[in-house]
């Protein structure tokens, strides 16, 4: 056995293979290792923080937070949530974060307000790719079977049970926990503000009100005012006189509720706040009993002048301007409610309970009520936009 061996070893061109196959073996042996030397020595908190622009920001935010120091000792460092574990997908996100050498050369945030400016934009990347991984990152220290809910306050047990029943992801709820949150509101404020100014044409032949805005009996500012309509109010398109457009908002009036007009019947969704002189302007028509509120509903419509820059065409673009009024407010402490999952009725309560803790002003409280309500569980199915 020994002699084929050596045989085959001392002919020149099989010897040669041999030492070529070994010097390869070794040769690959120590790019391996090196290359897990390299990914080890660019995955510390050192290696991160050797950019300023990282110093000098969201880590000084870090040092102050739980996952910084804690009565455990336990610290969670940058790449324990921001690197996968994995190998895969370890090395996809170092090839990801290779576009920050080139944001580091061209100093795209190397002064704080430059840093500043692109915060949202930042964080909104990373809300994304955490959750687009269901917060593996996250779930790497974080596990819902492991967690005490005894030892949670009762609201946090609470919603820590909600989210593991619903399947709910931890980014969704745990957003600003290790840096300084965004403004959030302030970006949605931006885009509602920019739409709000937005000069359309009108043309369509249903319109639908972007804020509450007074129907006049004569197009012009100083015309009688015949009632008040909210935001999110579906109207049919009459005429045009210059500034202004003839609408005809219609719903129900519920009851004896004389100077209310609501967006559908049984649903108490305001649509108008009539003016008591104006009461005898609306046309009234087919009238069908309530059992729930034990009384005559009636359908209802009152024709008048609203300003044209109060209305929109564009239905989709004013539900997105609210929904993300709803979410930049409401989406910071936990994750925000589907509109339907909640009934018109119980987002009433829940928007005057908690309008309180947010910054919402009157109006975007009213625009975003009047989102939820039209797309709230127990809405009955309509056209687009309504």
């Amino acid at each position: 056995m020994k002699r084929p061996v050596l045989s085959w070893l001392t002919r020149p061109s099989r010897r040669g293979a041999f030492v070529i196959l070994c010097v390869g073996a070794v040769v690959a042996l120590i790019g391996w290792g090196g290359f897990h030397a390299a990914l080890d020595a660019t995955n510390t908190e050192t290696f991160c923080l050797s950019c300023h622009e990282m110093k000098d920001t969201v880590y000084q935010e870090y040092l102050t937070t739980a996952h910084a120091r804690n009565p455990s000792g336990v610290r969670a460092t940058c790449p324990d949530c921001h690197v996968p574990t994995a190998l895969g997908p370890k090395l996809l996100r170092k090839i990801q974060a290779s576009t920050e050498l080139y944001h580091a050369v061209m100093g795209t945030i190397d002064t704080p307000e430059k840093f500043e400016a692109r915060r949202i934009d930042m964080a909104e990347h990373v809300w994304s790719q955490l959750e687009a991984t269901d917060s593996r990152e996250c779930r790497s220290c974080h596990s819902f079977d492991a967690m005490d809910f005894h030892g949670q306050t009762a609201e946090g047990a609470k919603r820590m049970a909600e989210a593991k029943d619903k399947g709910e992801t931890c980014i969704g709820c745990h957003k600003g926990i290790a840096h300084k949150m965004p403004d959030l509101a302030g970006r949605a404020r931006e885009r509602a503000v920019a739409f709000m100014a937005r000069t359309e044409s009108l043309e369509a032949p249903r319109l639908w009100t972007k804020r509450t805005s007074a129907l006049r009996a004569e197009p012009g500012a100083e015309a009688e005012k015949l009632a008040a309509i909210l935001p999110g109010v579906s109207v049919t398109r009459l005429a045009r006189d210059g500034d202004f457009v003839k609408v005809r908002s219609s719903g129900w009036r519920a009851g004896d509720s004389l100077r209310g007009q609501y967006a559908a019947f049984g649903k108490r969704i305001l649509n108008l706040s009539i003016a008591s002189d104006a009461v005898e302007r609306v046309t009234l028509g087919e009238s069908r009993y309530y059992a729930d509120g034990d009384q005559d509903w009636v359908e209802s419509a009152l024709e008048g002048w609203l300003p044209a820059a109060d209305l929109t065409a564009d239905v989709d673009m004013l539900w997105t301007v609210a929904g993300d009024t709803y979410t930049s407010q409401c989406g910071v402490c936990h994750s925000v409610h589907v509109p339907d999952s909640r009934g018109i009725l119980a987002w009433q309560a829940d928007v005057q309970a908690y309008q309180p803790k947010t910054s919402l002003s009157p109006e975007e409280t009213r625009l975003v009520l009047r989102y939820l309500q039209t797309h709230a569980a127990d809405m009955p199915p309509v056209g687009a936009g309504s």
